[in-house]
């Protein structure tokens, strides 16, 4: 798979990207539209550029790349200006993990799977005590009276996670589970899609269910507007075209 993302300038972003250890391996330019391909390892990228530009706003994670040492990864950011900001240790991160922000304001996340020989108790300390949207999340279900539900993910082997569950997750496809926090981190990082959903809520199955019909559009207005004002307008919606005959009454 190869990612492509659109970027202001491509020049500038090439370099951030190189800060990363990509290296460019082809690149092309037209007169309104130019391409850089990146290779890191099994990562690979592509950045486009197009004039005029995209109008497309931040996203809030444009990539998520996983590095054997997030440590030198720091070093290089940082010697080329850029300090990234290190959001602790979660599950599918036991080496750590950072966060930055591209040329274009894109979130960046780089995590490191294995533990370093070298973390300290110190080091998990400072991440338990780190800003989590998670937590703000379960802690939100949990003043609502928390759920009774167990964590339904299961592991490679089958077996059901024996947490509690924290927090609801939904897809885009109309998905949902309850999972406990490592679990739900995990999902939110690996699963394309995934978002945090408001356990509180019926969604649209409910809206669907309770009779409510969608507002008409402009042009359904008029048609009912002039079949209310005009007593004859389905009689002669009745008429035969010139040449043709008339529809059938049912």
């Amino acid at each position: 798979m190869v990612a492509v993302t659109f970027v202001r300038d491509l020049d500038t972003s090439r370099a951030f990207y190189e800060l990363l250890g990509f290296q460019q391996r082809s690149s092309g330019r037209a007169a309104t539209s130019a391409w850089s391909s990146l290779h890191h390892g099994a990562n690979q990228i592509v950045l486009a550029s197009t004039t005029p530009r995209f109008g497309i706003p931040p996203l809030p994670l444009l990539f998520y790349f996983f590095f054997e040492d997030v440590d030198a990864v720091v070093r290089d950011l940082r010697a080329g200006g850029v300090v990234p900001d290190h959001m602790g240790f979660p599950a599918h991160a036991l080496g750590g993990e950072i966060k930055l922000s591209d040329p274009d304001g894109n979130t960046v996340l780089i995590g490191q799977r294995e533990r370093s020989g070298s973390l300290s108790a110190s080091n998990q300390e400072e991440s338990a005590s780190r800003f989590s949207l998670l937590r703000e999340a379960a802690a939100a279900v949990a003043a609502r009276g928390g759920s009774s539900a167990r964590c339904e993910v299961r592991d490679p082997h089958g077996d059901q996670c024996l947490g509690k569950a924290d927090v609801k997750l939904a897809d885009a496809a109309g998905h949902s589970a309850w999972a406990c926090l490592d679990h739900a981190d995990e999902i939110l990082v690996m699963v394309r899609g995934a978002f945090i959903a408001a356990a509180d809520e019926q969604g649209i199955a409910a809206y669907l269910h309770s009779g409510c019909l969608p507002v008409p559009g402009p042009e359904a207005q008029a048609a009912a507007t002039a079949r209310a004002t005009d007593p004859l307008r389905p009689e002669r919606d009745r008429l035969p075209a010139r040449g043709g005959a008339a529809p059938p009454r049912h």
